[in-house]
C-alpha cells in the first residue's frame, strides 16, 4: 500500500487506448452487429478430438473431429458437463 503523502505520477496511471483504436473498435462492433443474423441457429461445440501422426518422410497428418449441437433460434446452449457430472436424466 502506498503512503498517503506520496503523489500519484503519470507513470502510475494506466494508459488509455488511443482515440483511433477506440473509434475502430466502435465501428468493428457495429459491423459485427450488421453481419450477424439474429435468427441463425445457435451452435454449441460438444467435443473436439485431434489426432496427429508424423510419418517417416516428415509429413504430418492431422485429423480433427468437431461435434456440434445446432439449437433452434431463441434457445440457450446447455452448460458443458464436467468429468464427474452425471448425464441427462428423464425426470
Amino acid at each position: 500500500m502506498r503512503p498517503a503523502t506520496e503523489a500519484i505520477t503519470d507513470m502510475d496511471r494506466p494508459k488509455d487506448p488511443p482515440l483511433a483504436r477506440s473509434i475502430g473498435a466502435f465501428f468493428g462492433h457495429i459491423v459485427d452487429a450488421v453481419r450477424t443474423d439474429p435468427n441463425a441457429p445457435a451452435k454449441a461445440e460438444v467435443r473436439r478430438e485431434t489426432i496427429e501422426e508424423t510419418r517417416a518422410d516428415g509429413v504430418t497428418l492431422r485429423r480433427t473431429v468437431i461435434e456440434e449441437v445446432v439449437l433452434p433460434p431463441g434457445t440457450q446452449p446447455p452448460s458443458t458437463q464436467g468429468a464427474g457430472d452425471a448425464g441427462p436424466t428423464n425426470a
